[in-house]
């Protein structure tokens, strides 16, 4: 089985979950067999800044994945990957290391996206509101980061004390 990790970084499974799949920098591509991982590859994502209604998941089928895991997807992207038979899972974050052992123990929750309706008069930022989106985006990544530690070191500190 291919399961494909949406990620802000090219850690492999050291890497932490990006919350959205289509403009994620990376995928981590794991090769599983049975709950052994075989393989694991870090790849940037071709269509992080622009692409169309069904270009990720057709990539995803390219390179042979059965299952997507994110933080976050909206329910046509969900449609177009299980129109390539490909599951997607959503409401991941933290580790790739951790989320896979979830995943393979079962113990992945999946949260439902809530659907987002655009205005139509929705109208271009500002340059100084572009720049505190971006400035957001950075705080965002780096809080994510320090979930995803703060969930190693919990899950750690579970296993000590049984």
């Amino acid at each position: 089985m291919r399961i494909c990790f949406t990620s802000d970084q090219a850690n492999g499974l050291d890497s932490v979950m990006s919350y959205h799949f289509g403009h994620c920098p990376y995928f981590v591509l794991v090769d599983v067999e049975g709950n052994r991982v075989v393989n694991v590859e870090s790849i940037p994502n071709p269509f992080a800044d622009e692409h169309n209604a069904g270009d990720l998941p057709s990539f995803m089928h390219s390179k042979g994945v059965n299952v997507i895991i994110t933080g976050g997807m909206g329910p046509k992207a969900q449609q177009y990957f299980a129109d390539y038979g490909i599951t997607p899972v959503i409401g991941a974050y933290g580790k790739i290391r951790d989320v896979l052992e979830e995943y393979l123990k079962s113990k992945v929750e999946v949260v439902k996206p809530v659907e987002r309706h655009v205005s139509p008069q929705h109208s271009e930022p500002k340059s100084k509101e572009e720049g505190e989106v971006e400035r957001l985006k950075k705080e965002v990544t780096a809080l994510r980061e320090q979930i995803a530690d703060l969930k190693s070191l919990l899950k750690s500190l579970e296993e000590k004390l049984g």
